[in-house]
């Protein structure tokens, strides 16, 4: 029993995790807990052709308005965020195809937003909250960072490091973007938005007419 506590304490507090992603060295393990208290962590739910299946579809999602940002029009959106896609650079999110996007949907949209954590290793749990509070940010946000739109919490790493072998954690949440203005996608999980910044924007757009220029 003991020797269990130990190894596990290793795991979380050790400086860099030995897991290996399409070849890479995953960065430091952050301790995985919130501001107020321990955090709920969803494990693996759907094998590799479900998320793969999700992967792929949200690639072509949504207008891509230049190199870094996404359009989604109409009032009814349903976006797809990954956690640590393949091909991607580490501890980032990918949407339409494009790492850490600017996401931008218009006023009064009824969005479905839904999170896929493809990452693997030791403390490579992923969360999303939307709101307001631009960066640089804290080590920890906090579970209710202000204007918050949503948020879904922490979910763990796949459950093996082959891909193809793995099962995925995911989540959704529903939400109405009913003011216009600039917010940010960021995940929670202490030092991830801050080290690695690891997040993005999402503009709610007044109108299609008068979308931003980087929309």
């Amino acid at each position: 029993m003991r020797l269990s506590v130990v190894f596990v304490f290793l795991m979380l507090a050790a400086p860099v995790s030995f897991a290996k992603t399409l070849g890479t060295v995953k960065k430091p393990a952050m301790p995985m807990a919130m501001a107020d208290g321990e955090m709920h962590v969803v494990a693996p739910t759907i094998p590799w052709a479900q998320a793969k299946t999700a992967w792929q579809s949200s690639r072509k999602t949504g207008e891509r308005h230049g190199s870094d940002a996404v359009m989604f029009p109409g009032k009814k959106v349903v976006i797809t965020v990954i956690a640590n896609a393949p091909h991607h650079p580490d501890m980032s999110f990918e949407a339409g195809g494009l790492t850490n996007p600017t996401l931008c949907v218009s006023q009064g949209a009824h969005v479905t937003l839904r999170l896929i954590n493809m990452d693997y290793g030791p403390g490579m749990a992923h969360g999303l909250v939307i709101t307001s509070a631009s960066p640089p940010y804290p080590l920890q946000i906090g579970r209710h960072p202000p204007a918050m739109l949503a948020r879904i919490g922490a979910l763990a790493p796949r459950s093996s490091i082959h891909l193809r072998d793995a099962h995925y954690a995911k989540a959704t949440v529903h939400f109405v973007a009913r003011r216009a203005g600039t917010y940010y996608y960021v995940c929670p999980i202490p030092g991830h938005a801050l080290a690695f910044h690891m997040y993005g924007r999402l503009i709610v757009t007044p109108s299609p007419s008068r979308m931003p220029p980087r929309c």
